[in-house]
């Protein structure tokens, strides 16, 4: 089991996950999260709390707000709105 604490949320929630490794010069760690199995994919990005979701066509519009928190992410994933 991993130790990231976003990670062990999200999966507690039923939901599956990708995380994103750094591969730069800047940083180490997680860089960002895609939270999937839900019924919308959401980036979460850990370092500045960012949350992003492509808008779906007839279903959702795009979604972008900093600082929300991983719990905003976990909703929109869930319930798409």
């Amino acid at each position: 089991m991993t130790n990231n604490p976003f990670i062990e949320k999200i999966i507690d929630a039923g939901l599956s996950v990708f995380e994103h490794e750094n591969n730069s010069d800047f940083g180490s760690g997680t860089m960002h999260i895609t939270i999937i199995g839900g019924v919308r994919r959401v980036e979460f990005y850990p370092t500045t709390g960012t949350v992003y979701a492509n808008a779906e066509k007839g279903k959702f519009p795009a979604f972008k707000q900093k600082k929300a928190g991983i719990n905003v992410a976990i909703r929109l994933a869930k319930s798409g709105a």
